[in-house]
């Protein structure tokens, strides 16, 4: 996959835009959706300044006269909150021209500005009496001078607290009597980290200690939109400057070896946003004291290799940066392997708590993410044909595979008592989890067929078929036209199961239209929830990775609409650069409401990354059938999209696909490497006119796609519908 990729703009194709598409044809090329920085160095997009400041511009716009920040004790402490638009990672540094004293300044990074201060929620710890100017409080967390303090219905400025006693200096007095225990709350709150020291082992708040004029580093911050700068102590600091070396995995449009570009800005938007989400999750090696290179699942939390991200991260991100993606996700599985079990067990994370070393250590989540450990140990095979690292792996992934054989009931399905992503136990038969085991035993066959024993493949065919049995006799739900949830609640309609019963063909032809439009009472305008009553404890409400599968199974019945519809409503608002959340990445969560729970909730998260793999796969339509892309299939789905062009990367050289949809014609030109072959399939009906290279052919019908068996090279396939 080491070849170079031009960068030449792409040629306007002069087509009209879908009637039905969400946004205007883009005219732009695709190296302009690119996102991340242009160099090492970051500086920010925009500043904002309170208490005693001048010309915090020029921390944007240098312009020879320095940032000066002064705090008066009693009043507001000086700050600036500087933007960079998007998410970075890396070290923050200032260049300090004059200083008055010693002094220190804090700062704390953000993804989301509304989580760069944190407003105080104590109580009073003692009655408070009319005309008292002081108060004493249950906790000083979140307290600064010049905020509003509120203690029942009166509303005062705080001039002044001491953290140790809790008493705090109001600037007038109090008009009536306050009960001990009344509720109090302040605005805009003091500088809070949103970050997890514990998890990733780096960030939280830095207490820059400055003596003399020089740059000043602040630590490593793993992932941030937003750097909030506060001088605390009383003082005058004169800063000339400030950046961030980033330390992530920087790309331009030179790095990235696959690409795609359609006719809906949107959906080009997206790609690009699970691409630079990859990126930012990249740590390269030696960061942090670690010699290997990781795939972390978000930038800024957990900070950790997880299983059940690198579905989806593996795919991404060697779709995207080709032999630089594949060495990272190698050196993860790497890190993985090397942590387990005697009884075949892959922990979920190998890498999970970093309070006392940056290697962290494993966690044994659930038999579900061991599996995931080991499809993404196939799925690196399935994209780069790398056989050797495969052949070293084949013991332990056959050792994982006993392991997780060991929670099938008589029955045929998987009880376990498993937490998977919900981070909640579900008892009983579970269908998702069956439904996982059954994908597992599939890969596995796949993989042994092609690099190991066809006997063992054919014995995990035969368990695989037996689930896929047990499933539609004993968990479909004729009441809900849907699967339940377990037999322990075969009534609860849940949105991942469902969604992989589609995508993997157990749901018959007669069942699928219900199937979906059971999926479809789970919509909100913000994405799908999990299912009626079910919530992650800790505020998942509407999962990007489940609704990555639902999308996928939609894909999957050829609901190309209702697939992108649904893309449109979880990740359109994620990239929209007005949405206070943007990130220029995608999230972890969202909470009915559409925002997030919690500080630490990560907007750069690898697990939503679904929509640049499927738009690759889906509506570009190139997918891995060999190894390495031996084969391949090239299937656009285009529903209502007018256009869309790409390339993908393989060991063998690049897949590329221009398609046009329109006026009831359909053309579709691709070039493959010339020691491939594979299966191009495009939408046709059985009385549209085939021409292959200007040739007519009668390929077969299938499903609604015409379909040819080609040998590599350049093909131009035109459809007269």
């Amino acid at each position: 996959m080491r070849r170079t990729l031009a960068v030449a703009a792409i040629v306007a194709l002069g087509l009209a835009a879908s009637p039905a598409a969400a946004t205007a044809t883009p005219v732009r090329s695709w190296p302009s959706y690119v996102l991340g920085p242009h160099a090492d160095q970051v500086t920010p997009k925009r500043a904002e300044a309170r208490g005693t400041v001048s010309h915090a511009g020029s921390l944007v716009h240098p312009h020879g006269r320095p940032t000066t920040l002064t705090t008066i004790a009693g009043r507001t402490p000086a700050s600036v909150v500087l933007d960079f638009g998007q998410d970075i990672a890396g070290t923050p540094y200032l260049d300090i021209s004059q200083v008055s004293g010693t002094a220190t300044l804090n700062l704390v990074t953000g993804e989301a500005r509304e989580f760069l201060r944190r407003p105080a929620a104590t109580t009073l710890a003692a009655p408070a009496a009319t005309g008292a100017q002081q108060v004493t409080v249950a906790s000083a967390t979140g307290l600064e001078v010049g905020n509003t303090i509120t203690l029942g219905a009166q509303t005062r400025t705080i001039v002044g607290f001491d953290a140790a006693t809790r008493i705090v200096d109001l600037d007038r007095p109090l008009e009536q009597d306050v009960a001990a225990a009344t509720a109090v709350t302040t605005a805009p709150g003091a500088p809070a980290s949103d970050e997890s020291r514990g998890l990733a082992g780096v960030g939280g708040p830095d207490n820059l200690q400055v003596t003399a004029p020089g740059r000043v580093a602040a630590g490593f911050h793993g992932g941030f939109r937003f750097i909030l700068l506060t001088l605390t102590t009383p003082g005058t600091v004169q800063v000339s400057g400030l950046g961030v070396d980033f330390q992530a995995y920087r790309a331009t449009a030179r790095d990235y070896r696959g690409w795609f570009l359609s006719s809906d800005e949107q959906l080009n938007r997206m790609w690009y946003a699970g691409a630079y989400t990859l990126q930012l999750n990249m740590k390269p090696a030696g960061l942090n004291g670690l010699p290997d290179a990781r795939i972390y699942d978000g930038a800024k939390r957990d900070r950790s290799i997880w299983t059940g991200d690198l579905l989806v991260q593996g795919p991404t991100i060697i779709n995207t940066l080709g032999d630089v993606g594949a060495d990272y996700l190698r050196s993860s599985l790497d890190a993985l392997f090397a942590t387990q079990r005697a009884d075949g067990a892959l922990p979920g994370s190998p890498d999970f708590a970093k309070r006392t070393s940056p290697a962290g250590s494993p966690l044994f989540y659930s038999n579900n993410y061991s599996g995931y450990g080991a499809r993404a140990a196939i799925d690196y095979f399935r994209y780069t044909g790398d056989r050797e690292y495969i052949l070293g792996l084949l013991p332990n992934l056959r050792r994982e595979l006993a392991y997780n054989a060991t929670f099938l009931t008589a029955d045929n399905l998987v009880a376990s008592n498993d937490r998977d992503y919900w981070q909640a136990t579900q008892t009983g038969a579970v269908t998702k989890y069956s439904i996982d085991y059954y994908i597992l035993l599939r890969e596995m066959a796949w993989l042994e067929r092609t690099v190991g024993s066809a006997t063992d493949a054919a014995g995990y065919d035969a368990t695989a078929d037996a689930i896929k049995t047990a499933v539609n006799a004993k968990l479909w739900n004729p009441t809900l036209g849907a699967y339940g949830q377990s037999t322990d609640h075969p009534d609860v309609l849940v949105e991942d199961a469902n969604a992989l019963a589609l995508q993997y063909g157990f749901v018959p032809a007669g069942r699928r239209a219900g199937v979906l439009r059971a999926l479809k009472t789970l919509w909100t305008p913000y994405g799908a929830i999990l299912g009626p009553g079910l919530q992650d404890p800790t505020g998942h409400t509407i999962e990007p990775f489940g609704n990555g599968m639902e999308t996928a199974g939609r894909f999957a019945v050829d609901d190309v609409d209702g697939a992108l519809a649904l893309m449109r409503r979880t990740w359109g608002p994620m990239v929209d650069p007005g949405n206070p959340l943007y990130t220029g990445g995608l999230w972890e969560f969202k909470n009915s409401s559409g925002g997030v729970n919690r500080p630490t909730a990560s907007l750069a998260h690898g697990w939503a990354a679904s929509p640049t793999v499927q738009l690759t796969q889906q509506i570009l339509g190139v997918q891995p059938v060999g190894a390495g892309y031996t084969t391949w299939t090239i299937q656009p789905r285009p529903g209502r999209v007018a256009w869309a062009q790409g390339v993908v990367p393989t060991r063998h050289g690049d897949i590329s696909a221009r398609w046009t949809s329109g006026n009831h014609r359909f053309n579709l030109h691709v070039s493959t490497p010339g020691n491939t072959s594979g299966t191009v399939a495009v939408p046709a009906g059985k009385r549209s006119t085939v021409l292959v290279d200007g040739r007519p052919v009668r390929p077969r019908i299938t499903d609604g796609y015409a379909q040819l068996s080609l040998r590599g090279g350049r093909h131009t396939i035109t459809v007269q519908r």
